[in-house]
């Protein structure tokens, strides 16, 4: 006859929860750290006259879900937010006069370029930020 014994078997599933629930704190922070850097970065990006378009850069707090971790980044309360994104024209002196932010450039598409630039990055600071706490 065989028989295995298992002692401490609930210290290892307390163990397992604790393990589990540092990995979600950690990724969320990192989630919420790539949405403050792409808040800061597409700011750095968008069209200037007065500096309202800037000023409108919107991060909300984290959210958090059994299913999801969500960081939403955008521009609020500019009729003009969306148009500035997506038309095609020609920057003016202000705009034209910023500098370009790791190789992008000042101007339309100025939320869509570091997201697309970015897309690599951001989930591999998650996945090390995961791996970090259970390693």
């Amino acid at each position: 006859m065989f028989q295995i014994k298992f002692e401490g078997i609930r210290e290892v599933q307390r163990a397992f929860d604790r393990a589990e629930q540092g990995a979600l704190e950690a990724l969320g922070r990192a989630v919420d750290e790539s949405g403050e850097h792409l808040t800061g970065t597409s700011q750095q990006l968008a069209p200037k006259l007065t500096g309202d378009l800037e000023g409108s850069a919107t991060k909300q707090p984290l959210q958090t879900t059994p299913f999801e971790i969500l960081s939403e980044v955008g521009f609020r309360g500019l009729p003009y937010a969306r148009r500035r994104h997506e038309e095609v024209y020609s920057p003016g002196p202000i705009t034209a006069g910023k500098p370009t932010v790791d190789g992008m450039t000042p101007g339309r598409k100025y939320l869509e370029q570091p997201l697309v630039k970015y897309s690599g990055r951001y989930p591999q600071e998650w996945a090390d930020a995961v791996r970090s706490v259970l390693s």
